[in-house]
Order: C-alpha cells, then structure tokens, then sequence
C-alpha cells in the first residue's frame, strides 16, 4: 500500500487503489441498508393495500376477494 492516507491534506492525492479501498469502506454496508429499505416499503405497501381494500369491502365498494 503507498503510505499513511490524509484526506485533511490539501496535497494528498489517493492512487486509485487507495480511492477503491476507502470507497468499498464507505459503501459497505449501503446495499444491507438498502435491501432493508425496500422489504419495509414493500411491507409497509402491502399493508395499506390490505388496509385500504378491508375499508372498501366494509363501505359495500368491493364486494367478495
């Protein structure tokens, strides 16, 4: 590895293999994160659309399914 990384120094310039490496850092754990995100969403949509469809039937909008 090329030396000691500062990001605090204005002359610093990372090699490419450094900016790979502090990316991967940053970005682990984005895809849990957003896999997480998006079964909450799709549960969360699931379930005012259950919601919504028990309040139809209930009106007499929808009858039976």
């Amino acid at each position: 590895m090329a030396g000691e990384i500062n990001l605090m120094d204005p002359e610093f310039e990372p090699t490419d293999e450094q900016l790979i490496g502090l990316s991967k850092r940053a970005f682990a754990g984005v895809g849990a994160e957003h896999d997480a995100a998006l079964a909450h969403l799709r549960e969360k949509i699931r379930a005012t659309g259950a919601q919504v469809l028990a309040e139809l039937r209930a009106r007499g909008v929808l009858k039976g399914t």
